[in-house]
């Protein structure tokens, strides 16, 4: 998969912009702003994002349900920890913290945030990326912290450049996309069982109705968060995990 770029100064929200180009391209597309003043995370949450930190998203149709389209939040993960992890060494502690958001040394550094689209009956599948490379985002005070956030040049004295890590996350994507396609979710389940954070040990699950404490056993065939919970298994699509 060969992607084309398109760098912006600034942008409200890249995911907005490349919904925008869905309508104009069927080419993979990344778009990356130097400064990103309005983005999304999880939960509609805002995404803090200036200047020096990385904001992008990736946008390819696809012609499949939305199930196997929501699986593509693994891949991206691993795509992104592949990325990093190539970029500052081996020396650093980095995990995956369910389902998507990539942790330097216990602390979030990236948060991913997938969006579709239907064009002409073809599903635009447009993933937001969002990298602390130089600073975190200062929280409001009634915000409640599932993870400490931090940067990569705070917690490795690392300096990375934005467009260089786009083209890294977009090569590493690439091999991850193929991956998915060949051999199916279970091995990109498995790798990323491998690098996930806090697997078989105790975690908090919160869910809009009810709150789990139990062991982070691993993840099914469709992502959900297996936990163990007073000898039950429990499957959870989607929740905040606190550790």
């Amino acid at each position: 998969m060969e992607f084309d770029f398109v760098i912006l100064e600034e942008a409200e929200s890249t995911n907005a912009e490349a919904i925008k180009l869905a309508k104009l391209t069927n080419r993979p597309t990344f778009v990356i702003a130097k400064k990103q003043t309005n983005g999304r995370g999880r939960f509609d949450r805002r995404w803090a994002a200036p200047s020096g930190n990385f904001s992008g998203s990736i946008l390819i149709k696809i012609d499949e349900d939305l199930q196997s389209l929501a699986l593509r939040s693994f891949v991206t993960a691993l795509s992104v920890f592949d990325a990093i992890g190539q970029n500052i060494g081996g020396e650093h502690e980095l995990t995956i913290k369910w389902p998507n958001d990539i942790l330097l040394n216990g602390k979030k550094i990236c948060g991913i945030l997938l969006e579709t689209k239907i064009l002409d009956n073809i599903t635009a599948l447009v993933i937001g990326i969002g990298v602390n490379l130089l600073s975190a985002p200062n929280l409001a005070e009634d915000h409640r912290v599932t993870t400490e956030p931090s940067s990569i040049l705070d917690e490795t004295n690392i300096n990375l450049d934005p467009i260089d890590l786009s083209k890294s996350i977009a090569h590493h994507f690439s091999l991850r996309e193929n991956q998915f396609r060949t051999l199916g979710f279970s091995k990109i389940r498995e790798i990323w069982t491998e690098r996930a954070a806090k697997i078989g040990k105790e975690i908090l699950v919160c869910t809009p109705n009810f709150e789990y404490h139990g062991i982070f056993d691993s993840i099914d065939e469709k992502g959900q968060l297996i936990i163990l919970n007073n000898g039950e298994k429990n499957k959870i699509a989607a929740a905040e995990i606190f550790f």
